[in-house]
């Protein structure tokens, strides 16, 4: 009887190892997506604030001073030739200076910038009018493209007149004629785009992000009669969600426009 019931305990003890083990696992997983949530809710609010820093920049007073220049953001690109066109840049931080580490690039810099344009016949658009400086890279590690020196987060930043007004025969015209009196310029909406990644958060490799940046436009405007190659109608936000690269989007429209009081 002795014999016989020692090998039930046996069996026994083996249920309740398979039990606990069952136990653990489930546990560690619920702990495992718990963290995932946790750190995906942290990564999209990091990002998030990143391109808020953005567009507090285009609103500081400061810098709407210099953005209306001719060598700005927006009087660059300004007039009807350019209605079409995007102006890129990479939203950098700290500026790499070993004289001067606390010393700051500022919030836009004309050489630092790229213009995209799509225009007939070509069936995608083109990005060298200008220089390639202005693209975010995530594969060029001699200069800085993240917002801060934890290199964690990185935002292209991108301005677009709006193209409602494509079809004004009067776009960027001035408004007066007369030479003693004041003359206005048309009020003007412009959009202006702010994508943020963190290229830590993927296993994509770097040159695809790089693409994604660096050839697709934010706001693609399809020239008539053109048919397009490929993917290049694709926004850039559309090539990284293809790709899988967790990114956070804003995009915010504003008027510009002359007053005197």
């Amino acid at each position: 009887m002795r014999n016989y019931q020692s090998g039930a305990t046996l069996i026994i003890v083996l249920v309740l190892l398979v039990a606990i083990t069952i136990v653990g696992t489930l546990a560690i997983r619920q702990s495992q997506v718990g963290l995932n949530i946790a750190t995906n809710s942290q990564a999209q609010q990091l990002m998030l604030q990143n391109s808020d820093a953005a567009f507090f920049n285009v609103e500081q007073e400061d810098n709407i001073i210099q953005s209306l220049s001719s060598s700005g953001m927006f009087g660059y690109i300004d007039g009807a030739a350019n209605k079409d066109k995007e102006l890129v840049f990479c939203y950098r931080g700290v500026l790499p200076n070993k004289e001067n580490p606390k010393l700051k690039t500022p919030f836009f810099d004309i050489s630092r910038a790229s213009i995209m344009a799509w225009n007939a016949p070509d069936k995608s658009p083109k990005n060298n009018s200008l220089g390639a400086d202005g693209y975010c890279s995530t594969s060029t590690v001699s200069e800085n493209f993240f917002t801060s020196g934890r290199k964690a987060v990185m935002t292209q930043v991108a301005v677009k007149f709006s193209t409602e007004a494509q079809n004004d025969p009067f776009y960027g015209q001035i408004l007066g004629t007369d030479d003693n009196t004041v003359k206005l310029q048309r009020s003007k909406p412009v959009k202006v785009f702010a994508v943020s990644i963190m290229p830590g958060l993927t296993t994509v490799e770097s040159s695809k992000i790089d693409t994604c940046f660096s050839s697709h436009m934010n706001d693609p405007t399809i020239p008539d009669g053109v048919s397009p190659e490929g993917d290049s109608e694709d926004s850039v936000t559309r090539c990284l969600e293809k790709l899988s690269v967790p990114f956070q989007s804003s995009v915010t429209e504003y008027v510009i426009a002359q007053d005197f009081v």
